[in-house]
């Protein structure tokens, strides 16, 4: 049995519903709801920033709650707390790409020093 969606969800899904209440063409409806979906995307990054912006609230730079009680405020770890606050969506992810770039910016620097470029 699914559970039901918590309040916030059920208010953004009526906010959604009315955003098409002046459309009656199925075809213009459709292709609305497409575009949304396209997008999507972006509004839930707009949603991560947020919640980053308001764990960075109550963090307070060390001054306000520390990550252990942010986690316990929403049911994850203090790791999973100290990277939602700090932006962190893949740890992982984003430390392989900033080892990349940097072997990378090594690699192009060691190419301008081979061929005499500085």
């Amino acid at each position: 049995m699914p559970k039901e969606p918590n309040e916030e969800v059920q208010r953004a899904m009526r906010a959604l519903e009315g955003l098409f209440d002046d459309t009656e063409d199925p075809v213009e409806r459709f292709r609305r709801l497409s575009d949304l979906l396209d997008d999507w995307p972006d509004l839930h990054q707009g949603v991560r920033r947020m919640r980053q912006q308001v764990g960075e609230q109550l963090y307070a730079n060390g001054k306000g709650l520390t990550y252990d009680a942010i986690g316990k405020l929403i049911g994850v770890t203090e790791s999973r707390a100290r990277h939602i606050v700090k932006g962190i969506t893949n740890p992982s992810r984003q430390k392989r790409q900033r080892e990349k770039e940097a072997e990378r910016t090594k690699r192009d620097e060691d190419d301008g020093e081979a061929t005499g470029d500085h």
